[in-house]
């Protein structure tokens, strides 16, 4: 409001408001609905309160000094339209002055409407718009049996509170937020008695408009009843009578958000329909959603022309919305005080990415620092490489492709051959090629003296990796965890309920999300296509199924499993479906050995080198014994320098010679063949 126009208003008598059409908020709405036809005086109230008063466009007057609008039970009043004489844009309310009042808002109501913060979201507009959709349910008279409750589920730092918040802005709805320290009293019976009055103002509220009542942590307030104490127990009976009042009495205007990061957790009661009716799963973002993501959180900042969101996004495979959000601010912050104008650039992102952990990753107890290996790194295995890429990048990187073809991705590979053959380090070039989270398991870390437990680690592994998805979830030494099933009962009762378990995993491995039941929407074949389309199609339409949304065709995460002997795999894992590619890798070829020597060579100063001979003399050499000669050569060259200058070493061909002596060879005809798979 420019302040000559009110001194103008101020100075000039005539300049009086004509018309003045305000919106009117009243401390307590139902006082007011009550008094029925006497409504008709209110405007003489306001007009009573306002005289005298400049006004102008827009302008929020506070009336929590006048005693007189007290007496009247009056707050706020917000100028709608000021129309004042001389087409002026302020003028003085006068007795001349006619008002019309557009709406009568509560106090509470207000206070709510205008103190909702923003909240800028990327990469969930499908789930906002689908609970936009309930919203509107709750307005609209015509449709029967309209949602009441909705849970909001999935790994924290998704969103799953920013999308409630998001809702409010989006459909104009107010926000009642409940928390644990809202409910959770020491007071017994407190607790309930808080959570009733929460939900009678939800109700008053929602004649004014919609109400989005937000509950976070679902699973703390309302937990299963085996777990939970009597404090907890009384707050999900006050929860569930709640509920069904605001079903039984088809209160239109109020819906209710539950939000939790395990589901399973809840207290199944609530879960039926009536209450909280439908369940949508916020999930780890994918590439394309994390780049929207990307798009909002660096729109503040000034990037360089060397960022490219859709790369970063491919490095941020396992990061939530949170991890990104602070993946933004470090590398802004490495910006800040590296660079002279403040530009956030693609090395700034690099050094976040070194800094910034996925929280996922952070809880995992199966998750590595994975060293990045290139396939140029591996000497020789020239088909076997060819192999891993089409069964494991093909499907991640190309699933279209494969899609169109009809051909199904790859669920599980079995890489097996003699030890020291790189079994390991070829899963670990896939997953650098590739890009994608990448989780490891061991006998070690599965075993535990408590009943049980080893189940839940390989459960929990499963599904950590479906929500880290793309993923490689790779089991070194597989035969120590699944070991092949006796009949005389000489295996251990825990290894084959480990075994029962993965073999259960793997089956749902395309599921992601956090219960079994939905896995079986992934395994259809053939027939069943048709009813998956029925059904995708189906949620398209109206959105009543919560779990086929997240169908996507060929797995996102394949298993890989590594063993010295495949002997001893139980067959059930083998099977099409599950480990349905035997990948052998074999001992060094003459070729291969010359190209793994030249690669452990390329790192240190030599002369005179014939990589010919040596590849010659190296048969039944493993890469793991190539290592050895090259570490051992450089030992024998500086003992051979000890009394002059060691910076000056350099390993001859001799030296290299020498090392053979020293290590012999791990492999032999026997060995070969007693670890290849009959």
């Amino acid at each position: 409001m420019d302040l000559e126009l009110v001194s103008i208003a101020k100075d000039r008598n005539f300049m009086e408001v004509s018309e003045l059409f305000i919106c009117v908020i009243v401390k307590n709405i139902r006082r007011y609905q009550a008094l029925g036809t006497n409504t008709q005086n209110l405007p003489g109230y306001c007009l009573n309160v306002l005289l005298t008063q400049v006004t102008h466009s827009g302008q929020v007057i506070d009336l929590s000094q006048s005693n007189l609008a007290k007496t009247y039970g009056l707050r706020y009043v917000v100028v709608n339209t000021c129309v004042a004489v001389g087409q002026c844009e302020a003028g003085i309310v006068s007795v001349n002055t006619s008002i019309h009042i557009d709406k009568v808002q509560s106090e509470d109501f207000y206070n709510l409407k205008t103190n909702i913060s923003c909240v800028s979201l990327g990469g969930v507009a499908r789930e906002i718009d689908k609970l936009a959709r309930f919203v509107n349910y709750q307005s609209n008279v015509s449709i029967p049996n309209q949602p009441v409750g909705v849970i909001l589920h999935g790994p924290p730092g998704c969103g799953k509170t920013s999308i409630a918040k998001n809702l409010s802005q989006t459909t104009g709805a107010v926000l009642i937020s409940i928390e644990g320290t809202d409910v959770l009293n020491s007071d017994f019976g407190s607790g309930a008695v808080a959570l009733r009055n929460i939900f009678s103002r939800a109700v008053c509220l929602s004649d004014e408009g919609s109400v989005v009542v937000v509950i976070d942590e679902l699973d703390v307030l309302c937990p299963r009843s085996e777990s939970s104490s009597l404090g907890s127990r009384q707050i999900t009976n006050a929860l569930i009578s709640e509920m069904d009042s605001l079903s039984s009495k088809q209160c239109r205007g109020v819906l209710v958000i539950g939000t939790t990061n395990v589901i399973s957790s809840v207290n199944p009661a609530l879960r039926r329909p009536g209450r909280f009716d439908h369940e949508v799963l916020i999930n780890v973002p994918t590439k394309e959603q994390r780049i929207s993501i990307l798009e909002v959180l660096t729109s503040p900042l000034q990037l360089d022309g060397n960022v490219s969101l859709a790369e970063l996004a491919t490095w941020t495979t396992g990061y939530v919305g949170s991890d990104l959000k602070a993946l933004c601010e470090e590398a802004a912050s490495h910006a800040a005080t590296t660079s002279v104008d403040a530009s956030v650039g693609k090395s700034d992102f690099m050094y976040a990415l070194h800094k910034v952990v996925p929280s996922l990753r952070k809880t995992s107890s199966c998750s590595v620092d994975l060293q990045p290996v290139k396939w140029d790194d591996i000497g020789g295995l020239k088909e076997v490489k060819e192999e891993i890429i089409q069964s494991v990048e093909w499907p991640l990187l190309y699933p279209e492709a494969l899609r169109r073809m009809d051909l199904s991705a790859t669920k599980g590979i079995l890489l097996y051959g003699p030890p020291g053959c790189c079994k390991t380090t070829l899963v670990r070039a896939a997953a650098t090629s590739c890009h994608v989270t990448f989780l490891t398991l061991n006998g070690a870390q599965i075993y535990s003296p408590y009943v049980g437990e080893s189940e839940r680690i390989i459960s929990e592994t499963f599904q950590k990796a479906r929500a880290l998805s793309p993923c490689i979830l790779f089991f070194d030494e597989l035969e120590s965890i699944v070991g092949k099933r006796s009949s005389d009962g000489r295996q251990s009762k825990v290894q084959e309920r480990i075994l029962a378990t993965m073999l259960n995993e793997m089956d749902g491995i395309g599921a992601r999300l956090d219960q079994k039941m939905d896995a079986s929407l992934t395994s259809h074949k053939g027939k069943d296509k048709q009813k998956m389309k029925e059904l995708n199609a189906a949620y398209q339409t109206n959105g009543t199924d919560n779990y086929t949304q997240q169908y996507e065709g060929p797995s996102r995460v394949i298993v890989i499993g590594a063993t010295n002997r495949p002997d001893m795999l139980d067959s059930a894992i083998l099977r099409p479906g599950r480990l349905d590619k035997l990948i052998y890798v074999p001992p060094p070829d003459e070729e291969s050995r010359k190209c793994i020597l030249n690669i452990y060579s390329s790192s240190i100063p030599t002369e005179n080198l014939d990589l010919k001979e040596l590849s010659n003399r190296t048969s039944y050499y493993s890469g793991a014994d190539l290592k050895n000669v090259c570490k051992e050569a450089g030992l024998i060259a500086l003992r051979a320098n000890m009394g002059d200058n060691l910076s000056n070493t350099v390993v001859s061909h001799q030296h290299f010679l020498r090392a053979l002596d020293v290590v012999k060879p791990s492999l032999s005809d026997h060995i070969v063949q007693h670890h290849h798979l009959k």
